[in-house]
């Protein structure tokens, strides 16, 4: 049911998480951390999982683990699914820079489009 979405999420949570919990914030996605996180709980099997990918993100076994406990919590729990989901869709539909950095989100049909930070001059097609 959730096959192509918690591995991403999985994923994402594993590479970028430790990024969140170290600086904190309001992010899209440590609000998805959150939503997991509130459902999980500590001390739990499920919730020490969580953990152990934002610590230790390179560790495949424990990031497919935690994929597990969060398809089974999904399925067994709708609205904790749709919160999910909700929470997901934000984290990839938003973007965030620090700094100077630029995001650039593109979304739909176009025959030609520029995504750029900087441009001196003019822009012709």
């Amino acid at each position: 049911m959730f096959e192509e979405v918690v591995p991403a999420i999985a994923t994402a949570l594993s590479t970028q998480g430790s990024e969140l919990v170290i600086a904190g914030g309001k992010s899209a996605l440590r609000s998805l951390y959150e939503v997991i996180r509130a459902r999980f709980g500590q001390g739990t099997p499920e919730g020490e999982s969580l953990e152990a990918v934002i610590l230790d993100p390179d560790d495949e076994t424990r990031v497919e683990e935690f994929a597990r406990y969060l398809a089974a919590a999904m399925a067994q729990d709708p609205e904790f699914a749709e919160r999910t989901l909700a929470a997901w869709r934000g984290a990839t539909a938003s973007g965030s820079a620090d700094g100077a950095a630029v995001v650039n989100n593109f979304s739909g049909q176009a025959d030609q489009v520029v995504q750029a930070r900087n441009i001196s001059g003019g822009v012709r097609f």
